[in-house]
């Protein structure tokens, strides 16, 4: 028998849930954990022994390319078992999260005024904001309402639900108070550049600040800026850093063109983000990170891995988000060279690294020099599994 999921931690804008909710979560974090022990494996095994044969059979040869390969497999009724299964827990996730919110906003809006009375950094929201197209017509990873929903001057809901939301969603794997990213972060840093601290730095696409607010603790000296799209993350994000006695400067701004000035951060990450924006939104936000990094700056960046590389059946589990999960960007992205994009940006590709990182049951990751897919050839999605990549200017 498992043990319950821990829950996030406490802090006083936190979302708490009834004893019900909670056993939701612990519902849903749990089968989401047998789905991917006991089930997703099947699949390749459902590949090899019984499509694989069909299609040579038929075609006289194997799935070409993944397109193919995902056409075949999702004919497969095992395939469409787990699928249908793994789209409703999204589902049942995110509805799950909205009312546990929802019962409570009249408690987190006045925490979020309380933390704005003596604020140790800021908030600056954008009240001309133009949202982009590519964020605001899509419910990215079925989320209702996405991360770009703002409701009214005061709306913290899409922050709170989100919050939670995304400790679930990775089945709890993660430290409860946050910042496991940053850690990571900091650990590719000192190893790649050790001894390296910056006076000011960026965080791009920042969501709720769960990873923003561990970085006062790594680089207590450093000047904080954190940047995201939504009204509602940022109100939120701002009153979580405050709470939690975190100085961050957050702004409304989209990370294609920001408005801070050339040569102005010593140190720009960003977590997570480019698998959610279009092809051209990446490029562009590449570019101005380069921008606004000065020379001898570092860009430092995880988000899902590469899937060139991959056999086809691995490629096919790997992008099945992009179709089943309200993820439209996510295979574009796995196609991406990291190398090739920063390269494009500006970076000189002497300058540019990439390493890939597995995170354990506890949230701490750890890293290997290899291509991820030789690693773990049958991984589906890639939560918890990411790649790194980064340069100095």
């Amino acid at each position: 028998m498992q043990s319950s999921i821990p829950q996030p931690y406490r802090h006083a804008i936190m979302p708490v849930p009834s004893h019900d909710e909670h056993a939701r979560e612990d519902f849903i974090a749990h089968l989401k954990i047998h789905m991917t022990d006991h089930v997703y494996p099947f699949d390749e095994a459902i590949y090899e022994q019984r499509v694989k044969p069909r299609v040579v059979k038929e075609l006289g040869r194997a799935p070409k390319d993944c397109d193919e390969m995902r056409k075949v497999m999702m004919d497969e009724p095992f395939t469409q078992f787990w699928s249908a299964i793994a789209r409703n827990l999204q589902d049942m996730l995110w509805a799950n999260q909205a009312e546990i919110v929802a019962h409570q906003v009249t408690r987190l809006t006045a925490a979020y005024h309380a933390a704005r009375k003596q604020p140790l950094g800021s908030l600056t929201i954008d009240s001309n904001f133009k949202m982009p197209s590519y964020i605001d017509n899509i419910d990215i990873h079925r989320m209702p309402g996405g991360y770009q929903t703002s409701f009214d001057d005061e709306d913290i809901f899409a922050g709170a639900v989100y919050d939670r939301g995304a400790f679930y969603y990775g089945k709890g794997r993660a430290d409860p108070k946050g910042g496991t990213g940053a850690r990571a972060f900091h650990s590719v840093l000192q190893l790649r550049y050790p001894g390296f601290s910056p006076k000011r730095m960026l965080d791009s696409g920042c969501s709720t600040g769960g990873n923003t607010t561990a970085w006062p603790d790594l680089f207590p000296d450093t000047e904080i800026h954190a940047i995201d799209v939504g009204a509602a993350m940022l109100r939120y994000a701002h009153a979580r850093a405050e709470h939690l006695g975190k100085k961050v400067h957050f702004s409304q701004q989209n990370g294609e063109r920001t408005n801070f000035p050339d040569n102005y951060f010593d140190l720009v990450i960003s977590g997570g983000v480019f698998h959610e924006t279009s092809r051209r939104a990446a490029d562009n936000m590449m570019a101005d990170i380069f921008r606004v990094l000065r020379p001898g700056g570092i860009a430092l960046c995880y988000d899902i891995p590469y899937g060139g590389d991959y056999p086809l059946h691995s490629q096919f589990m790997l992008n099945w988000d992009c179709y089943y999960n309200a993820e439209p960007f996510w295979r574009q992205w796995t196609a991406i060279n990291r190398t090739d994009f920063m390269a494009k940006a500006g970076f000189d590709r002497a300058n540019i690294w990439e390493a890939w990182g597995d995170r354990d049951e506890h949230g701490r990751y750890t890293l290997f020099d290899k291509p991820f897919d030789a690693l773990h050839p049958s991984a589906r999605g890639g939560l918890g599994r990411v790649q790194f990549f980064g340069a100095m200017k």
